[in-house]
């Protein structure tokens, strides 16, 4: 089995002594025949949960935290998985779990949290996609409880990888006025921040700090956009100076992003990645993939 995939084991059931007894997480063997990381991943995504009783609803009562590790752990393996075989596994999941509402509110609840929470580690709005449409579409919710993931569910499928950027139209410090389609790089990196945020000025200075960043601009095949989607244009005028000169600073002059909900930005600073196309490379990354992905571009293997 993978080395990455972990189980954990808590306290549950009752023994004949009177102590707990350990309930343990019915972990799937993966068939020696699948030798790669993806292939492991992708079995595992289709069959982690083939032996859990979902019927048993001690698992998600006095056993609950160890079904959310391993739910945790689940939701871990999915970024090795191809994008098509995550969602299979996900709607497998979940049809099961359909099953008995209780069993199925934890796992919607659980996996709304970490997928959607702007503290998760494993925070992943494309995985978050298939959960609510599952949501949307199950016999479990009534329509009360699917007014959330109805609402939710058009917005977080705005600008998603693989589809080009909605245009964004900004002033300049200088009053110059342009938009998100008229820069010419092949890659563009949007930062969308506020003046008044600290981590705001970390990730500038992540990003300032950044070799493969600055040799990038240097070379010319990048271009990054810093965009003030706030109503203070009087702070943000105050707070220019802080932008490196190397980056285009923008405020958002007639405040679609928050008025028309052109971008959903569940937490600032967020970052998106584009093409030369403006196609959406990557949709609200850690900084680190992004340099990792464009050292690849600078220094590609082979």
């Amino acid at each position: 089995m993978i080395g990455w995939v972990a189980v954990a084991m808590l306290t549950g059931c009752v023994n004949k002594s009177g102590l707990p007894a350990k309930r343990t997480f019915p972990v799937v063997t993966v068939p020696l025949m699948y030798t790669s990381q993806q292939a492991q991943a992708e079995f595992l995504t289709m069959h982690y949960w083939d032996q859990f009783d979902f019927t048993d609803t001690a698992w998600v009562g006095s056993a609950e935290t160890v079904t959310e590790q391993a739910l945790v752990n689940y939701l871990s393996i999915m970024p090795y998985a191809s994008y098509g075989v995550v969602c299979k596994g996900i709607q497998n999941l979940l049809d099961k779990a359909d099953m008995n509402i209780a069993m199925y509110a934890f796992f919607y609840s659980k996996m709304e949290y970490y997928l959607s929470n702007p503290n998760s580690t494993l925070r992943n709005e494309e995985l978050y996609i298939p959960v609510l449409e599952h949501m949307v579409n199950s016999n479990s919710l009534d329509a009360y409880r699917k007014v959330r993931p109805n609402t939710i569910l058009p917005l977080l499928q705005k600008n998603r990888p693989g589809t080009r950027a909605t245009n964004i139209h900004y002033t300049r410090p200088s009053g110059v006025k342009d938009s998100l389609s008229n820069m010419k790089s092949d890659y563009v990196l949007v930062v969308f921040y506020d003046f008044d945020c600290e981590d705001c000025n970390v990730l500038k200075q992540l990003i300032n700090e950044s070799e493969i960043v600055t040799e990038m601009l240097k070379q010319k095949k990048l271009a990054i956009l810093a965009i003030y989607p706030g109503a203070n244009m009087e702070g943000w005028k105050k707070s220019s100076p802080q932008i490196p000169t190397a980056w285009i600073n923008g405020y958002d002059h007639d405040e679609e992003i928050g008025r028309l909900g052109t971008y959903i930005l569940q937490s600032i600073p967020t970052l998106y990645l584009l093409d030369k196309n403006l196609t959406v490379i990557m949709k609200d990354p850690p900084f680190t993939y992004v340099e990792s992905y464009l050292n690849g571009v600078l220094n590609p293997q082979g």
